[in-house]
């Protein structure tokens, strides 16, 4: 008889932890940057898109691990949860994404369809990375999906508090269409050149036209994501110095995170804009009294924490705003 799961482990296990922390983090860094009015759809397109990626991602995961393990494999228990009601799940994600893309192509402004455009792109190349980074601790795979959660977190934000180059703000379509009077092949050629260049720009635009507020928010998804598949690895041996060496690892990357969002703030940050920093080190903290007393919890007690921690410093926001 299958053991029912706690209460508390049913937002994992429905992958909306993810999208809860993306929603916040949106609204932390729109009062950081002083963004009085973001559209409600940005934040519900934001949500559904990442809810998506993670469902499918679990769901593609136990096809993989079945294929190379076989049928027998032993998952977790997330795994469990999307493989059994896979059936209803793709359903709805094909539902919301019938939603999302009406909503984007309809509704949505055209930097935010843009920048939704290179998200996709992105969550493309991460399909590729992982295939490649097959490491005991895939760091490079953690790092590129930290960067674009970061990316989809703050694209929506950045492209409504600053003033956009001229080329990012035109439709896509006109990267692609805006090729009169030339040969086919070469308007072809032209339109996918200068699409290139608006999906580099956006990358850019969106992590450099503020004080790199999304490349410290990333680094922390980073440490977050990686910090469950050091804890994972620490379960799996008996051995004190390993333990302990997996320990330092996560809190020398979160030591370092705090000495970047220091010097940020010190260098680069108006008043208000520091609230994100201080929010941001305030769950590095603790993030590392987690990783520190990690053994006092179950596995699955320590991702819901885990992901609990990007959220419970938000009282941190008004206080200080």
């Amino acid at each position: 008889m299958n053991k029912r799961s706690p209460w508390w482990l049913y937002p994992n296990l429905l992958s909306l932890d993810a999208p809860i922390v993306a929603v916040v983090w949106m609204w932390i860094l729109a009062k950081s940057l002083r963004v009085d009015y973001v559209e409600d759809y940005a934040y519900w397109l934001v949500a559904a898109s990442v809810w998506c990626v993670y469902v499918l991602d679990r769901i593609f995961d136990v096809v993989r691990f079945r294929a190379n393990h076989g049928k027998d494999v032993s998952l977790t228990e997330r795994h469990q949860f999307h493989w059994k009601y896979r059936k209803i799940l793709l359903v709805l994600v094909a539902t919301v994404v019938t939603a999302s893309v009406y909503t984007a192509f309809n509704i949505a402004s055209e930097a935010l369809l843009s920048v939704g455009l290179v998200g996709v792109l992105l969550v493309l190349f991460y399909i590729q990375v992982r295939k490649i980074d097959s490491g005991e601790i895939a760091y490079i795979k953690n790092f590129m999906a930290g960067m674009i959660f970061a990316y989809g977190v703050s694209a929506p934000i950045i492209v409504e508090s600053v003033v956009l180059p001229k080329y990012f703000n035109n439709d896509v379509w006109y990267h692609l269409s805006n090729q009169e009077n030339l040969p086919f092949l070469t308007a072809l050629v032209n339109g996918l050149f200068n699409f290139g260049l608006m999906a580099i720009g956006s990358i850019a635009n969106v992590f450099f036209m503020s004080p790199i507020l999304p490349v410290l928010f990333g680094l922390l998804c980073f440490l977050n994501i990686t910090a469950i598949d050091l804890w994972e690895k620490s379960r799996s041996t008996d051995d004190k110095e390993e333990k302990e060496s997996y320990e330092a690892m996560l809190g020398l990357g979160l030591l370092i995170l705090v000495g970047l969002s220091v010097f940020t703030m010190a260098n680069y940050l108006s008043e208000l804009e520091r609230i994100f920093c201080y929010v941001l080190m305030v769950a590095a903290a603790m993030l590392q009294l987690l990783n520190k007393y990690r053994s006092r919890f179950y596995l699955n007690a320590q991702r819901v924490l885990a992901d609990l921690i990007l959220i419970l410093p938000v009282p941190l926001v008004w206080l200080l705003a």
